[in-house]
């Protein structure tokens, strides 16, 4: 058994997605973080073998793990660590909610509070939460290490992902072996964030 720490690689690669239902109807609040951190354990001592899968409402590409969903293969656990620097917020409404009613919901939110607005006030219950991370992952092991960078072929197979420094470059390079866990000292092609 294994403990690593997954982060997003690239900024603003983290949505978290709260669910909020209502008869039958729900309301999808997107809240964008420029950086996130999760704590991931697996059943060996083998990095993390993640799915990629779409994002609900997202382009359609399979290039995305819901880290609060993602106990496959040798992964046993994942938590949240941090999301930090929230930059974007959007809002999914009923198809049949009006116009003028969203606007209305959209202005109390920015005077109380969506928690507030929508549980306290309306009636809604926050019933599920997922966050979603994309792009390339970074995975380090418990000291820190930098173990691999994967991301999603055009398959949504999960990939060796690696970045030419010199000229900012990204390509991704199919590695079918387990990779072994590297130590410190290890000569990096990649640049430090």
């Amino acid at each position: 058994m294994a403990t690593w720490n997954v982060s997003t690689y690239y900024k603003k690669s983290c949505e978290e997605h709260e669910y909020y239902y209502k008869d039958g109807e729900s309301i999808i609040r997107k809240t964008g973080y420029r950086w996130s951190n999760f704590i991931v354990e697996t059943d060996d001592d083998l990095p993390p073998k993640f799915e990629f899968t779409y994002v609900p409402g997202g382009d359609g590409r399979c290039d995305s793990i819901n880290m609060y969903d993602c106990c496959v293969n040798n992964i046993v656990n994942s938590e949240l660590d941090s999301m930090t620097d929230g930059c974007w917020e959007d809002f999914v409404f009923p198809d049949d909610m009006d116009e003028e009613e969203q606007e209305q919901l959209l202005e109390r939110f920015g005077e109380s509070g969506v928690y507030e607005v929508l549980e306290d006030e309306e009636g809604w219950s926050l019933n599920d939460t997922e966050a979603w991370v994309w792009g390339p992952i970074l995975i380090e092991d418990e000291r820190g290490n930098r173990v691999k960078i994967i991301c999603a072929d055009e398959n949504g197979n999960a990939v060796d992902f690696k970045e030419d420094s010199d000229e900012g470059n990204a390509t991704v390079t199919v590695n079918l072996e387990e990779q072994p866990v590297l130590g410190s000292g290890a000569d990096w092609p990649f640049p430090n964030n």
